[in-house]
C-alpha cells in the first residue's frame, strides 16, 4: 500500500470538489496548463526543470548538482530523468507543484530563482506521466488517471442531475489539467541525488525535441542558476557531459542589493516583497564560447541583448516569462546591471585585454537593450578602461581621455602620452567604441598646439618616438608648431626657421653661440636636435652651411656701421669661431667675408682683403700702404688659415665674379655676390665695357676668375709679379683663360690680362710679336718688351702677343698700321705684303681703319686714307691712274672671293666699280707659239700687239678680255704676253715660265716648270 506522505488525498478532493462546484474552474484549470505547457514554456522543460533544482540547492545551502538523463525503459518508453541534489520534496512543495500561480517559495529567501510557483507546467510540454521522487515520498501525475477521475466523477455528478461537468470533460477531449491531481507513489530518486523529476516522453517527435535541448546544454545553465555547481548530461547512445567549473571558462561578475518599497509598489502582491535584486555579468574567457544575445531572468527571455556578455538579472517578467515587464523597478534593475556592467568591463581592462570591444557600439535591438545600453554607457564613461599613451600611467576613465584622431603610429602616441594628460592609445578595432563613449577627439595639430613648452619633457624621446609618424605627409602637417628647445634655454614653436648645428659645430665657444641668437638664428638645443626637426622644416646645418646663412652676412655687413666697437670685435670673433670650425669657405661667401673687420698691425680697423699676412706671397708684393698687414694677436689667436678664409691675403687671390654679363655692372651698392666680388676689382665697369665690345652687349658670360689686388702691386714688383701670376696655377689660369659669351664666335681677354695692358704701370703695346714669330716685320709689329722676355708664349699671348699678323685681334690692328707712319709715308713692298695678304686672309680691323697701305704706282706703297680694291692683277698696273691707290689682293686659285671680302672688310668700293676696262684700239693679232699652246691648253692660240694700250684711259702693259681658250689678250710687250696668258688660262703663279718660253722656246727648264706647277 502506497503511503500518502504529503497529503495528495486531500489536494486531489479539494481540488475535484472546486471542479464539481463549477465546471468553470476546470475550464480555466485545463486552458491555463494548457497555455504554459504548449505556449509559455514549449521550450523549457529543462530550464525550469534546472531552476528548480537550483532553487533546491540554494534552499538547503549545497552546492546543487543536477543530472539529466535521457533513457529508454524495458517497456521501449523515452524517459527524461532530472534528478538533483538540494532541499527534499516536502507537502509545501507538492501542494505548490498541484496548484498555479501560488508558488512554495514565496517564503525561501534570497536566493531562489521561482517565483511564480507556475515553471514546473513546462513538463506538460513534453510529457503526461510525470513522477517526482524525492528521499522524503514520491508523487505522479498522470493524464490516465485525471481522465479516469474525472469521468467517474463526472458521471456521479450528471447522476444527481449535473452534467454540466461530463459535457466540459467531453468536450476537453483529453486535454486536461493533469498537474491540479497528485497522487501518491513509491518511487525514490536515483543514488547520490534527493529528488528526481521522472518523465515518460509523450512520443518519438517528443523524444528529438528533449536530446536536442540536451545537447543544447552549455554554461550558460549554470552561469544563470549560480546555485547549480555542475550538471551531468547524460543521453543514451553519447557520452556524458560534466559542465563545473564554469569559472575556469568564464569572467564572472555579480552584484546584488535591495531596492527602495516604493519600487515595487505596482508589482502584483506576492511579488512585492520580493525587494532584493541580483545581476550577474558574464565574459567568456575563450573566443570561441558563444554568448547568448538574450536577457537572462535568470532563465533565457525572448528579450535582445547586443552586449557582449551574459546578463543574468532578477528583471520583473510578464506572466509569459518571456518578456520584461516595464516599471520602475525594471529601470532600477538595468541602472544597476549597467554600473555592474561597467564593473566588469574595467576589471577586463585592468587585467590587460582590450575593453573597447565590449563597448556597445550601433544600434540598439529593442527597448530593453536600448535601456541598458544607455545605463552601461553612463557608468562606463566614468570607469577607467581605456589604455593610457603612456605606460607610466593608470588606466584612463573615457570622461577624462582624449584621443589623436589622426594619429596611427603606437610609438608616437605613447610618446605624446608622457606630456599630455589623459592621452590614451585606441587600436584601430576601437574607434566607434570611444565614439560611442564621447571620448574626446582630437587632432594632432591641436595636441602639438597644446604641448608644454616648459616643465621637464624629455624631447629627444619624443621626438624619436614621432619620427615615424612624421613619414607621412598629413602628420608632418599636424606636427607644424611642435615645440624646440633653443640651445639658449628657450622653446619656441614649430621647427621650420630653426638651425641645427651639425656635428663639426659642437665646439663652438658659447659666445659663438650667444651671438648666433643675436643674429636671428634660433639654434635648436644639439640635445634635442634629431632627424625629425629637419624634416618638419627645420635647417640643418653644418659649419659651411652656417656660413652661407643670411644671418652671418647681415652681421660681417652690418659692422661698418657699428659705433659699439665691442661688438664689433664680438662679431668678428664669432665670425672666425664658425670659419675655423668649417676649414673652407664656400664661394658663395667668400665676397662678404671679406669685408669682416680685423685689427692691421698699426691697430687700426680694417676690412679682411684689406690685410695682409706677414711673410706670405701678398706681403712681398703688394704695396702695405694699400694692404697693411694684419695684427700679429689675430694671427697667434686664429691661425693663418682661417685669416686666409675670410679674405686675409697670404699670397694673390683669384675672385670669381658670377654671372657675368657683357656690358652690365653689378649694383654697387648690393651685398649680392656678384655685387661684392665685382666692387673688389679695379676697374671692373669699364672691364664689361670692354667685353661689350668684343662679345656683344648682353653676352652671358657665366663665372669670370680675376686676379684682385692688381691695383695694389708695388711698382718695384712688377716684373717679380708677372713671374709669379705665371708660375702659380690658379692664378695663371685667371690669366691666360679667355672669356667666351654664349653665342659670340669671338673671345674676349680675362679681367686679370686686360688689366694688365691697359691699367697697369707696364710698357706694353697693344700687340707685339712673339719670340720666334716669322714674316712680322717690326715696322709692324714690335718685338716682346724686356718686361716680360721671361714669360712663356701663353702668358705672352694673353698680355698682346702674337706669331703672325692672322692672330692680330681686330680691336688691335688701328695699332699696327699706325706703326706705318703718318699719311704719305713710303712703305716696303715686303712690309705691304704682309699686311696685303693678312687682309686676305681674313685678318683686319673690326671697323674701317683710318690709313690704309696701297700701291700708289705699280710697284710703290705708301699709307694712304682711301683707296680702291683691285679686282684681280689686271687692275694693279691702274695704281695711281687718275690718283687713285690700289690694295692688291693676292691671287689664289681656288678663292674667287678674296678682293670681295676684302673689299668688305675695308669698307672700300672695287676698282672695276671705279673705272671701265675697255681697251682702247684693235691690235695686231699675233699668233700664240704653237709650243706654248701645246702646254697651256686653256690658253688662246691668238693674242693682239700694241704699242701703246689704253685701258679705262690709263697706261698699262697687258689686259685680257674674257676667259680661257676664248679670251682676248692684249699686251705691249713679252713681260705682258707672258701675263695676259697666265691670267686667261688661269695659271697666274706661272706668268714667269711662260715668258721664259716666249723669249726661248727650247727653255726646257721653264716648259718642265710650266708643265708640273
Amino acid at each position: 500500500m502506497t503511503t500518502d506522505v504529503f497529503g495528495t488525498a486531500a489536494l486531489r478532493g479539494a481540488v475535484l470538489e472546486a471542479w464539481r462546484a463549477s465546471p468553470t474552474r476546470l475550464r480555466e484549470d485545463a486552458n491555463t496548463e494548457e497555455d504554459h505547457a504548449r505556449g509559455y514554456y514549449r521550450d523549457r522543460v529543462l530550464v525550469e526543470l534546472a531552476q528548480n533544482a537550483a532553487d533546491a540547492a540554494t534552499r538547503a545551502a549545497v552546492g546543487g548538482r543536477l543530472l539529466l538523463r535521457l533513457a529508454t525503459t524495458d517497456e521501449g518508453t523515452a524517459v527524461l530523468v532530472a534528478a538533483n541534489t538540494g532541499a527534499p520534496l516536502d507537502a509545501a512543495g507538492v501542494a505548490s507543484l498541484a496548484s498555479l500561480r501560488a508558488s512554495a517559495k514565496r517564503d525561501a529567501g534570497t536566493g531562489t530563482v521561482g517565483r511564480f510557483g507556475v515553471g514546473f507546467a513546462a513538463v506538460r510540454a513534453v510529457s503526461d506521466e510525470i513522477m517526482v521522487a524525492s528521499t522524503t515520498g514520491a508523487v505522479r501525475f498522470s493524464l490516465v488517471d485525471t481522465l479516469q477521475t474525472l469521468e467517474e466523477t463526472a458521471a456521479q455528478e450528471a447522476a444527481q442531475g449535473r452534467p454540466t461537468l461530463a459535457d466540459e470533460v467531453r468536450r476537453r477531449d483529453g486535454s486536461l489539467p493533469v498537474l491540479r491531481l497528485p497522487w501518491p507513489t513509491e518511487a525514490r530518486s536515483p543514488s547520490g541525488y534527493d529528488t528526481a523529476v521522472v518523465l515518460e516522453l509523450r512520443d518519438e517527435v517528443v523524444r528529438d525535441e528533449v536530446r536536442s535541448l540536451l545537447e543544447a546544454v552549455d554554461d550558460v545553465l549554470l552561469l544563470a542558476l549560480p546555485g547549480l555547481v555542475e550538471v551531468l548530461v547524460d543521453v543514451e547512445g553519447a557520452a556524458p557531459r560534466r559542465l563545473a567549473d564554469v569559472h575556469d571558462r568564464w569572467d564572472v561578475l555579480t552584484a546584488e542589493g535591495e531596492v527602495p518599497l516604493a519600487l515595487v509598489a505596482d508589482r502584483p502582491v506576492e511579488q512585492r516583497g520580493a525587494r532584493s535584486w541580483r545581476v550577474t555579468w558574464a565574459l567568456p574567457r575563450g573566443a570561441a564560447t558563444q554568448v547568448p544575445h538574450v536577457v537572462h531572468a535568470p532563465t533565457p527571455t525572448d528579450e535582445p541583448c547586443s552586449l557582449p556578455a551574459l546578463l543574468v538579472a532578477t528583471l520583473p517578467l510578464d506572466p509569459s516569462r518571456r518578456h520584461v515587464a516595464p516599471g520602475p523597478l525594471t529601470d532600477e534593475v538595468l541602472a544597476c546591471a549597467g554600473l555592474a556592467y561597467a564593473a566588469l568591463v574595467g576589471r577586463v581592462a585592468a587585467e590587460g585585454q582590450d575593453a573597447t570591444a565590449l563597448v556597445p557600439t550601433g544600434l540598439a535591438a529593442g527597448p530593453v537593450d536600448s535601456v541598458l545600453r544607455e545605463r552601461a554607457l553612463d557608468a562606463l564613461v566614468r570607469t577607467p578602461l581605456l589604455v593610457p599613451a603612456s605606460p607610466q600611467d593608470d588606466l584612463v576613465a573615457p570622461l577624462r581621455a582624449t584621443t589623436v584622431r589622426d594619429l596611427t603610429d603606437r610609438a608616437a602616441v605613447a610618446a605624446l602620452g608622457a606630456v599630455v594628460a589623459g592621452l590614451v592609445r585606441v587600436p584601430p578595432s576601437g574607434a566607434a567604441a570611444v565614439r560611442a563613449l564621447g571620448v574626446e577627439e582630437r587632432t594632432l595639430a591641436e595636441v602639438v598646439d597644446e604641448l608644454p613648452t616648459g616643465g621637464d619633457v624629455d624631447w629627444p624621446t619624443l621626438y624619436d618616438a614621432l619620427d615615424g609618424a612624421a613619414q607621412d605627409a598629413t602628420a608632418r602637417e599636424g606636427l607644424a608648431s611642435l615645440p624646440v628647445p633653443l640651445v639658449d634655454g628657450r622653446v619656441v614653436r614649430g621647427p621650420r626657421g630653426v638651425v641645427l648645428l651639425d656635428d663639426d659645430l659642437t665646439a663652438l665657444a658659447p659666445a659663438t653661440l650667444v651671438a648666433l641668437r643675436e643674429w636671428g638664428l634660433r639654434v635648436a638645443d644639439p640635445a634635442a636636435a634629431r632627424p625629425l626637426l629637419a624634416r618638419l622644416g627645420a635647417q640643418r646645418v653644418d659649419a659651411a652651411a652656417l656660413l652661407a646663412h643670411p644671418a652671418l652676412r647681415a652681421a660681417v655687413l652690418g659692422q661698418a656701421d657699428d659705433d659699439d666697437l665691442e661688438h664689433a670685435d664680438d662679431v668678428t670673433a664669432a665670425v672666425l669661431d664658425v670659419v675655423r670650425a668649417a676649414g673652407t669657405v664656400p664661394a658663395s661667401a667668400a665676397g662678404w667675408l671679406g669685408l669682416l673687420t680685423l685689427d692691421a698691425a698699426d691697430g687700426e680697423p680694417a676690412p679682411a682683403h684689406g690685410l695682409v699676412l706677414p711673410g706670405g706671397p701678398a706681403a712681398r708684393l703688394l704695396d702695405q700702404r694699400v694692404l697693411a698687414p694684419v695684427a700679429a694677436d689675430a694671427v697667434e689667436r686664429w691661425g693663418r688659415d682661417v685669416l686666409v678664409a675670410v679674405g686675409v691675403r697670404d699670397d694673390l687671390v683669384v675672385t670669381t665674379v658670377p654671372d657675368v654679363v657683357a656690358g652690365v655692372v653689378p649694383d654697387d651698392e648690393g651685398d649680392d655676390g656678384a655685387s661684392l666680388a665685382a666692387a673688389s676689382l679695379d676697374g671692373w665697369a669699364q672691364y664689361v665695357d670692354e667685353l661689350a665690345e668684343v662679345l656683344g652687349v648682353g653676352s652671358y658670360c657665366g663665372d669670370v676668375p680675376a686676379v684682385a689686388d692688381l691695383d695694389a702691386v708695388d711698382d718695384a714688383r712688377w716684373p717679380e709679379l708677372l713671374a709669379h701670376l705665371a708660375g702659380t696655377p690658379a692664378l695663371r689660369t685667371a690669366l691666360v683663360t679667355p672669356v667666351r659669351g654664349e653665342g659670340a664666335t669671338a673671345a674676349g681677354p680675362s679681367y686679370t690680362a686686360w688689366w694688365l695692358r691697359t691699367r697697369a704701370d707696364l710698357p706694353l703695346p697693344e700687340v707685339f710679336a712673339l719670340p720666334g714669330a716669322c714674316g712680322l716685320p717690326a715696322a709692324l709689329v714690335p718685338p716682346v718688351p724686356d718686361v716680360l722676355a721671361a714669360l712663356d708664349a701663353d702668358v705672352l699671348r694673353a698680355l698682346g702677343g702674337v706669331g703672325s699678323l692672322a692672330e692680330v685681334p681686330a680691336a688691335r690692328w688701328p695699332a699696327v698700321l699706325e706703326r706705318l707712319g703718318p699719311d704719305g709715308a713710303s712703305v716696303p713692298l715686303d712690309v705691304a705684303g704682309h699686311v696685303w695678304r693678312a687682309w686676305a686672309a681674313g685678318a683686319g680691323p673690326d671697323e674701317p681703319p683710318a690709313v690704309l697701305v696701297a700701291l700708289t704706282a705699280p710697284g710703290v706703297a705708301h699709307v694712304v686714307p682711301d683707296a680702291v680694291v683691285a679686282d684681280d692683277p689686271r687692275w694693279w698696273q691702274r695704281a695711281g691712274a687718275h690718283d687713285v691707290p690700289v690694295v692688291p689682293v693676292p691671287v689664289s686659285g681656288a678663292d674667287d672671293d678674296a678682293a670681295a671680302r676684302v673689299a668688305d672688310l675695308l669698307d672700300l668700293p672695287l676698282a672695276s666699280s671705279q673705272g671701265d676696262g675697255d681697251v682702247a684700239g684693235d691690235g695686231e693679232p699675233e699668233d700664240v707659239p704653237e709650243s706654248l699652246v701645246a702646254l697651256l691648253p686653256d690658253a688662246p692660240a691668238v693674242w693682239w700687239r700694241h704699242d701703246e694700250l689704253h685701258v679705262g684711259g690709263a697706261d698699262v702693259g697687258w689686259w685680257v678680255v674674257g676667259a680661257g681658250a676664248q679670251a682676248h689678250v692684249h699686251a705691249v710687250h713679252v713681260a705682258g704676253l707672258a701675263s695676259g696668258l697666265a691670267w686667261a688660262s688661269g695659271r697666274w703663279g706661272a706668268r714667269g715660265a711662260i715668258e721664259a718660253l716666249l723669249a726661248d722656246p727650247d727653255d726646257a727648264e721653264a716648259a718642265l716648270s710650266l708643265v708640273l706647277g
